[in-house]
């Protein structure tokens, strides 16, 4: 765990986002293309179990070692499914999910993007051993958000990635179109407002210039802690999209690490995710950390929406200089 908090003291001496291959080396990818589930947009590992989430399904999948599905639990209704997919317009988009033991117990939190009203502002608490769900609604919080980071009028959030420290929630709204932002809420305040009554949490919100890619500047689109809780874990894609909402043509993903002790002056690192030279033109959209090896390496789990009823898997070694 040294070797991490060593990293990030180094990545915090930095002064903006930067593309810097030599800093985060990506090897031994291997992708895996799945038919039997669509839309991966968010993945979490609780225990040696895989569990993911997809933007127009409406259940957590399960996966075992071998990356096989071996249960489900329902999160919203499937009445409306059309071959495995809920409808553009009821779809609950869920897009960020990560465990948390904030609260003294393993809990996966699952967030929709907010990316519009009604059907993709809720924020689900799933405790793994016994299934129980806590859901509500947060609309209150995401206009909150849009008001105090000055979204452009017209503009709506798009929550694609959560991150959970030892003390700290953030949220990251993918702003390719807005403004790439992280918004910090205190853990024990952001559970205590899903799970009740109370009033909307206290926040800070910080911004963040992404690098670009053959023009398309990226946004953020998934995010889980560093082993040591010291920094962000994140992917960026870049999709020529027109609104919130709507799908574009993906141009490939970053790959990043934001320290906590960065935020305040929007610091990061980032390397394209290539294979063997070449950009893979995938629109990753969520991240974990499966393994922590030797010489600061770690193996992470990535998932992919390709929009069109299939997902893929994407592994790789992430060596960090």
């Amino acid at each position: 765990m040294k070797r991490f908090a060593i990293l990030t003291a180094f990545l915090a001496l930095l002064n903006a986002c930067v593309n810097n291959q030599h800093s985060i080396k990506i090897t031994d990818v291997e992708v895996t293309h799945r038919d039997d589930f669509s839309s991966a947009s968010g993945i979490t590992i609780s225990n040696r179990t895989t569990c993911m989430v997809g933007d127009d399904i409406p259940w957590i999948l399960f996966f075992d070692d071998n990356q096989t599905i071996f249960d489900t639990l329902s999160l919203t209704s499937a009445d409306s499914l059309n071959n495995g997919r809920l409808p553009h317009y009821l779809k609950p988009d869920y897009e960020a999910m990560e465990i948390t033991e904030v609260s003294g117990h393993r809990e996966i939190i699952v967030i929709s993007s907010g990316s519009d009203k009604i059907t993709r502002d809720t924020a689900i608490i799933v405790n793994p051993d016994t299934r129980q769900i806590i859901k509500k609604n947060i609309r209150p919080l995401m206009e909150a958000v849009k008001i105090k980071a000055g979204f452009p009028e017209g503009r709506e959030i798009n929550i694609e990635g959560i991150a959970v420290s030892d003390k700290n929630v953030y949220l990251l709204h993918r702003g390719n179109l807005s403004g790439n932002i992280i918004i910090e809420i205190p853990a024990l305040s952001f559970i205590k407002y899903i799970k009740s009554n109370s009033k909307i949490p206290k926040f800070r919100t910080f911004s963040f210039n992404l690098p670009a890619h053959n023009n398309v500047v990226s946004g953020f689109s998934g995010a889980t802690m560093l082993p040591d809780k010291s920094a962000i874990l994140f992917t960026a894609s870049m999709e020529d999209m027109a609104d919130e909402k709507s799908d574009g043509d993906v141009l490939g993903s970053y790959v990043g690490i934001i320290p906590l002790s960065g935020l305040i002056k929007g610091e990061c690192f980032t390397t394209l995710l290539t294979d063997n030279g070449t950009t893979l033109p995938k629109k990753l959209e969520g991240i974990a950390v499966s393994k922590i090896m030797k010489n600061n390496k770690l193996k992470v789990i990535t998932v992919c929406d390709n929009d069109n009823g299939t997902s893929d898997i994407i592994s790789f070694d992430i060596e960090l200089n």
